[in-house]
């Protein structure tokens, strides 16, 4: 059987980072090799750390850095010494289930085109609420080896293949402390044709910024990053596709994919009672019924509401005299109205509005 490096930063935190390395021993059948980075760790943490060693039953590696180097050169070490034909970038504020690893790897193994992985988690969705962890993540289990397409993986927890490491090489290191840098590292994997994606069944609770948090200018240096990662890649567009009729299922599951798997986010408004078009399980591929009685009103409204949060830029219909509507109502609501769509002119209309400067 494989190994799966597990690679974990750490910068203080002790308690925390307890947690989670021990959900990873209890939880974890597939075999690993933990490697911590030490990010010039304050006592405690550095302490703890330091006695892992000790335990004769885990593989584990430790690096220790005098000072922060940051998640992004701390990840980087990882890699530089991880020989696994498997790799996992993981937060130490996380707390995995029982069986995410396997998983996680069974999927990456049906699904040879899908380079890197996320599980289900609180950060994409997955809460827990009223049930402990373990009880929640049993409730995924139904969803043995099933995926969703993903934009981008996050960092908290994404395993790689040693191919896509070979082949994309190491996190871009004008990230710094981090931000963006996981995303910029799913683009480039991207484009040489790897997929990113989310094992359902597989469940890794994150705790969400833990060591961010301490970082005074937290803000300021999401901020620097995301302008770097928009001036690179562009900026996410939301596009919405008012679907009236059955007859265009093709047209709207391409036009869909593609939208999606070109990093932007497309709701499709569907009359209710209509079958669902799209093929494929993308996370920014998104539904919503309209009543048919009031689809016309229904679709204006939802589009004026959508106006102040999460606004749409581009509006699709195959339906003439509604595109005339938008169109007519365009100085209201703002958007790019296209009647008759097809996918690479929509690209390209994407492509153009997704550029910053």
């Amino acid at each position: 059987m494989s190994k799966c490096d597990i690679i974990i930063p750490v910068w203080n935190q002790p308690e925390v980072t307890r947690e989670c390395v021990e959900s990873i021993v209890k939880n974890t059948g597939y075999p690993y090799r933990l490697i911590v980075i030490d990010n010039g760790s304050d006592a405690p943490a550095r302490d703890y750390l330091a006695g892992l060693k000790d335990n004769k039953d885990l593989d584990f590696l430790l690096i220790r850095n005098d000072r922060n180097l940051g998640f992004v050169k701390a990840v980087n070490q990882g890699l530089v010494v991880s020989d696994a034909p498997y790799l996992c970038i993981m937060n130490n504020d996380t707390i995995a289930a029982a069986g995410w690893l396997e998983e996680m790897i069974d999927v990456m193994e049906a699904n040879p085109s899908i380079g890197l992985l996320n599980p289900s988690s609180n950060t994409s969705g997955q809460y827990p609420e009223d049930k402990s962890i373990e009880d929640y993540a049993l409730t995924l289990k139904p969803l043995k080896r099933q995926i969703q397409e993903l934009y981008t993986c996050r960092g908290f927890c994404m395993v790689l293949t040693r191919d896509v490491i070979k082949r994309v090489g190491l996190l871009d290191e004008i990230y710094h402390v981090g931000y963006f840098d996981d995303t910029d590292y799913c683009k480039r994997a991207q484009k040489l044709g790897y997929k990113t994606a989310r094992a359902k069944a597989a469940y890794v609770y994150h705790k969400e910024n833990v060591s961010f948090k301490a970082l005074e200018n937290n803000q300021d240096l999401f901020s620097d990053n995301e302008k770097i990662f928009f001036k690179r890649w562009g900026r996410h567009v939301r596009v919405g596709y008012f679907i009236d009729t059955q007859k265009f299922d093709n047209k709207v599951d391409q036009i869909a994919t593609s939208v999606a798997r070109n990093g932007h986010q497309i709701i499709v408004f569907m009359k209710k009672g209509l079958n669902w078009p799209v093929v494929i399980d993308h996370f920014d591929i998104r539904r919503v019924d309209l009543r048919p009685a009031l689809f016309g009103i229904a679709s204006i409204y939802k589009i004026f509401k959508r106006k102040k949060k999460k606004k749409l830029e581009v509006l699709l219909t195959d339906n003439e005299f509604f595109g005339k509507l938008l169109k007519m109502t365009r100085p209201l609501h703002g958007a790019d109205v296209v009647i008759n769509p097809d996918s690479e002119g929509l690209l390209k209309i994407l492509a153009e509005k997704s550029k910053v400067f």
